[in-house]
């Protein structure tokens, strides 16, 4: 067994969640940090030191975790070394003990680390292959209540339990606490395992304090899939999974995988699902039942994290789609349309295109077209619309020819059509002027017969003058 000594920093941003570097340090920041460095250096309680890859500045990062919270990480001069440990450590997680504090500056400290060289060999389930199911999507990174829960199974197991007669009971009453917060919603083949084992090692003890704590973990092992604890999954657990801030993480991730063919997407979520035993597909309407059988079902949690990973994808992509979150055949993925209850159809879209003149319809859709680029339904019913306001324009474009054709044909025919009748219309004291427009009589010029001279015709029935 090999001494380590580890520095832990950035407990400033562990005691101070909103804080970022280069921020101004304000008295607040600083009495916060001073806090947590000062229970550290009371309690002294057991670290733990776990890889984070899905932190967002280095994705190498390890962190450490006490009590069931984030304290700090590992300094990078030695992030590498801890590293290579963790490979051969159970579950990819160390345990330290607390040394030295230090609360000047922004504060930091050390952890001693003891730690051996035996890999331990992970266990092989039977029955379905949990091992060869994944999913072809973005996974959920782990949320905060796994981080903990895993942390406090570690020391539960390692730690604790083995040390009952002389453990302390507010540290075991703590870690309790905080492993049945973080896996009341766990429904893994391993948070199973770990609460049959805390149970057992418990009621062995010979401790009365003790043995009351394993009454709290069988009543949650009771309830776990009683309908109380299906409608809170349901109703307030799930949903606040769904809008976390790591779903749409994964939900960008997702997006950008599909180029925004969120239909398509839908079909390839559909098809893993599919694969899945005991029907789960068939129940994906009602989550309740599928979380039931997801439980007793007793599956890894590397398979659980894709599963849920493909639901919390797919409640997004029907909600963006507009569709009911119920089970579909290829041709129902192929051929859903989005629902017009809470926004304009695409119908109704072209209505309003086309209520506009053929020209300032088309710029209006080449502007659409720029903002509704990547949506689902744009992509698949645009073409329609341009096809319409192209129609439309071509019949305007149409009828506007038929117009000025019909006016030459007419402008044609009376150029050409012969004619031998004329007006004459008489001036005062002049001879009548054939053309000139006056208020008086209008006469007719009747045509010759017999070689005669024309003779006049009064139109208005007056008197011959």
């Amino acid at each position: 067994m090999t001494k380590h000594t580890i520095k832990i920093l950035g407990v400033q941003f562990a005691a101070n969640p909103d804080y970022k570097f280069g921020d101004p340090e304000t008295p607040e920041i600083w009495a916060r940090t001073r806090a947590m460095l000062s229970e550290l250096r009371d309690m002294r309680p057991r670290v733990v030191l776990k890889a984070e890859p899905t932190n967002p500045s280095d994705e190498k990062a390890v962190m450490a975790r006490a009590m069931g919270r984030k304290i700090g990480y590992v300094n990078r001069d030695q992030r590498d070394d801890v590293r290579r440990l963790l490979k051969g450590s159970k579950r990819g997680m160390l345990v330290a003990e607390v040394g030295e504090v230090v609360m000047d500056n922004h504060g930091y400290l050390y952890v001693t680390l003891h730690c051996e060289d035996d890999a331990v060999a992970e266990e092989q389930e039977m029955g379905f292959d949990w091992q060869g199911w994944h999913a072809d999507a973005p996974l959920l990174p782990p949320m905060e209540a796994l981080d903990a829960e895993e942390e406090a199974a570690f020391i539960l197991e390692e730690e604790l339990l083995p040390r009952l007669a002389e453990v302390n009971t507010t540290e075991l009453q703590a870690y309790l606490g905080i492993w049945m917060d973080g896996s009341r919603h766990d429904m893994s083949l391993e948070a199973t395992s770990q609460r049959r084992l805390f149970i057992r090692r418990l009621e062995e003890s010979e401790r009365d304090e003790v043995r009351t704590l394993a009454k709290e973990l069988e009543h949650q092992s009771a309830s776990m899939s009683n309908r109380h604890r299906l409608e809170e999954r349901v109703q307030a657990w799930w949903p606040q999974v769904v809008a976390s801030a790591e779903a749409e993480t994964m939900w960008v991730r997702w997006r950008e995988q599909t180029n925004g063919q969120l239909l398509e997407g839908l079909g390839m979520i559909d098809a893993r699902l599919r694969q899945l035993p005991g029907g789960i597909y068939e129940n994906i309407g009602h989550l309740e039942t599928v979380f039931a059988q997801l439980y007793y079902l007793c599956i890894p949690r590397t398979a659980l994290t894709a599963i849920l990973s493909l639901l919390v994808l797919r409640v997004r992509t029907c909600r963006e789609l507009g569709i009911e979150m119920k089970p579909m055949t290829e041709a129902d993925s192929a051929g859903c349309e989005p629902s017009e209850s809470n926004s304009i159809s695409m119908k109704d879209l072209a209505k309003e295109f086309l209520k506009f003149p053929a020209k300032i319809a088309l710029g209006m859709y080449g502007g659409v077209s720029t903002l509704l680029a990547g949506h689902p339904s744009w992509q698949k019913h645009s073409p329609k619309i341009q096809e319409q306001i192209l129609a439309q324009a071509q019949a305007q474009q149409d009828r506007q020819e038929e117009r000025e054709d019909r006016m030459m044909e007419t402008m044609k025919e009376a150029a050409s059509k012969p004619t031998n009748e004329f007006k004459v219309y008489p001036q005062a004291g002049s001879t009548a002027n054939v053309g000139c427009q006056m208020h008086s009589p209008e006469f007719k010029v009747i045509p010759p017969s017999d070689g005669q001279q024309p003779a006049l015709e009064n139109k208005n029935n007056d008197d011959e003058r």
